[in-house]
């Protein structure tokens, strides 16, 4: 029987290859294309999503686990087709960005966590009209239409889109809305049927919609946060180890641990705005495209204890000490 929890882990840890592999394998073994993606797949994502949304992981690394879920759905995905458009689906998604509004980087991750979860993904990409979500919502009959809009001048056009859709006698499709300027308040305002903060809540969101928010994949997946012995009271390591994350040359993510304990650290607003303004000056905002640009510096170490290294090294990235 396939190894269904290294998968999920090999799947975490965003093993592109590996997990492509032993998704082959199972084939092999006679295991069917629903139970793959099911225990195989989604188990491992719902784990990657469970520990995004308590800052266990952060967006790089939902990435580079995403990507390696992809790999996996590639091998997939020609067979649950040849069972049906809907077989082993949780539900039919429609993703756009709105009109007016280029950003696509936090919607293509709600894209492929929602795909980890079970979803169909539509993704039409950015500034998209009212009449061209018509256009993709007749030709690809989605259960839920996902709206991104990351600019407040562009926000208002999402009560637009819903109605048009309601004038169109479309109102059995669930309209779910996201991005920084978005609230409840504004989605409650606007006659929206949901809205999420984040890649990890608009999923749990998206389940609820179509009546499955309470479903849980039926395997366990490893959490792929590695076990570390018990600190004794009071003791201090001397020495630690750190890691940078980089999308190109631009800091992402510090890593630092020792024999007891990890620590990851998300780098500030303004490092995560410096990549989205390069990916798109470049246009490397395609979900493969983008994550192709992480990279883990070396592993250094360096003395004192585990906070005072994270201290230490963040302070100097942020003054640009560390950009290699």
């Amino acid at each position: 029987m396939p190894d269904y929890a290294l998968m999920n882990q090999c799947l975490y840890e965003g093993k592109a290859k590996e997990v492509e592999q032993m998704t082959r394998d199972a084939l092999a073994e006679g295991r069917t294309p629903q139970e793959i993606l099911a225990e195989g797949l989604i188990a491992g994502m719902a784990v990657v999503g469970e520990d995004f949304k308590h800052n266990i992981l952060y967006v790089p690394e939902v990435l580079i686990a995403a990507r390696a879920m992809k790999a996996g759905m590639a091998v997939l995905k020609p067979l649950l087709s040849s069972h049906g458009a809907d077989s082993g689906s949780t539900g039919r998604l429609l993703m756009g960005t709105v009109r007016g509004d280029l950003h696509d980087i936090g919607k293509n991750l709600v894209c492929m966590m929602a795909e980890g979860a079970g979803f169909q993904v539509k993704d039409i990409g950015v500034d998209q009209s009212l009449e061209k979500f018509m256009a993709a919502a007749d030709e690809f009959k989605p259960d839920i239409i996902g709206m991104s809009a990351l600019l407040t001048t562009t926000m208002t056009y999402m009560k637009t889109v819903i109605d048009g859709f309601e004038a169109a006698g479309c109102g059995e499709i669930k309209m779910a809305i996201g991005g920084a300027p978005i609230s409840q308040m504004f989605a409650d305002e606007i006659g929206a049927d949901g809205y999420a903060p984040d890649a990890s809540s608009a999923v749990d969101l998206f389940l609820q919609l179509v009546g499955k928010g309470d479903a849980q994949p039926a395997a366990a997946a490893a959490t792929g946060v590695a076990e570390r012995a018990a600190r004794p009271a009071g003791h201090k390591s001397d020495k630690s180890r750190y890691q940078i994350l980089y999308w190109q040359d631009i800091p992402s993510q510090l890593k630092v641990w020792d024999e007891y304990e990890e620590i990851k650290v998300e780098l500030p607003p303004k490092f995560s705005a410096r990549i989205d303004a390069r990916a798109q000056r470049l246009g490397l905002t395609q979900s493969d495209a983008y994550t192709a640009q992480f990279r883990w510096g070396e592993e250094i170490e360096r003395p004192g204890h585990i906070e005072e290294v994270v201290a230490a090294v963040r302070a100097e990235i942020e003054t640009e000490k560390n950009h290699g």
